[in-house]
């Protein structure tokens, strides 16, 4: 056990635990965070919103406690119970822990599990977007769903204040949590299984074509990795899953080079996959983004837009190459030079983001909170 875990451990010792998270769709980045955060707890109680079954996480033999929206009936349809997802949370009702650690993009943050006198801490990914970036995530626009949002961005002001300390995953979250909550934080990029994807690197690896990999919907922008890759003359595979398949079909099926979408990669597949590639294309803004980290420890570099967490990721010349726009032109130059870099910049790069790091920085921001509030 690490020193800063051995001072986790005594911080904790007699507290009532609870970890909390937005909900368990997929093995994804946030799930990744949760996992983490529940292994540096071992003995916290565990939460989330929903759980969709079949998603496999590492924490021991506990069960997660879910809330009154798990059920298949809204599982798939999460859009439309954003107004009642701090009500659920709130329903839950108990307020018995001594210290509480939510994992947060929605409105996990509003719930009220901590005692009277407690500790609630909360990492966040990123404050809905839906309701305050949807010129990012444009999945909560539209002029029709303006007065709702007003609505929710004062809930969700109210309960961001019964918070005592705020984590976050990037520097651009925490300029948001600044602007949207006039809260202040402590940056910890999440962990990324730096040393799985790190043993998939090749020593002459064939890189033949261009990657994109995400989820399949609208603000991931994977189909304009197909029209960069078609300027460039290069055949291009696009790997994830999601609703926006059609508008990837129909760039491919415009394009006069070799299109392959791979849906559902596993995790060995999917470190083949980035061995192999020139480039990984990554257009769209990420709140932190791990599919860069991911791609660059197998020593491929990476092109990604100029803003967002690619800015703490991506080091311009040396592990990839940033892109001005989303422009299919934009992305193909900056693929140009991302594909010209010799040597060992992307794989370095990525050990900074391994899960060690996070680890020793969770460890101590929790350890510091609680003093703090001693």
């Amino acid at each position: 056990m690490s020193r800063r875990a051995q001072q986790l451990a005594a911080a904790v010792d007699g507290r009532r635990v609870a970890v909390v998270h937005e909900w368990v769709d997929a093995y994804a980045g946030s799930e990744q965070v949760f996992e983490a955060l529940a292994q540096l707890l071992p003995d916290a109680d565990l939460f989330a919103l929903s759980v969709t079954p079949g998603i496999a996480l590492d924490v021991g033999e506990r069960t997660i406690t879910t809330t009154a929206l798990d059920s298949d009936r809204w599982r798939d349809r999460r859009g439309l119970t954003l107004p009642a997802m701090p009500w659920a949370w709130r329903r839950l009702g108990r307020r018995d822990y001594d210290l509480v650690i939510t994992s947060h993009h929605a409105f996990a943050h509003a719930n009220r599990l901590t005692r009277p006198g407690g500790t609630h801490l909360a990492y966040v990914h990123s404050p809905a977007r839906y309701i305050w970036s949807p010129d990012i995530d444009e999945r909560g626009g539209g002029a029709g769903l303006a007065p709702a949002r007003a609505l929710l961005k004062r809930v969700d002001r109210k309960a961001s204040r019964q918070v005592d300390a705020y984590a976050v995953n990037s520097v651009a979250v925490a300029d948001r949590v600044r602007e949207f909550w006039g809260r202040e934080t402590t940056v910890i990029n999440p962990p990324v299984r730096v040393e799985f994807f790190a043993e998939g690197r090749a020593e002459s690896p064939r890189r033949d074509y261009v990657l994109g990999m995400g989820r399949w919907i609208p603000y991931k922008n994977l189909h304009l990795v197909v029209e960069a890759a078609d300027q460039l003359g290069m055949p291009v595979k696009i790997a994830g899953r999601g609703p926006d398949r059609s508008r990837i079909e129909a760039a491919a099926a415009a394009a006069s080079v070799p299109v392959e979408l791979i849906e559902s990669p596993d995790d060995h597949e999917l470190r083949d996959l980035y061995a192999h590639a020139a480039c990984l294309v990554f257009p769209t803004v990420e709140d932190f983004g791990m599919v860069p980290v991911e791609a660059q420890a197998t020593g491929t570099p990476v092109v990604a837009l100029a803003a967002g967490g690619a800015l703490e990721t991506v080091v311009d010349g040396v592990s990839g190459a940033f892109a001005p726009d989303a422009s299919p032109d934009a992305l193909a130059a900056a693929a140009r030079r991302a594909m010209s870099l010799d040597g060992d910049g992307p794989a370095e790069n990525a050990e900074r983001f391994s899960q060690q790091a996070f680890d020793d920085a969770a460890s101590s921001w929790i350890v510091d909170s609680l003093g703090a509030r001693a």
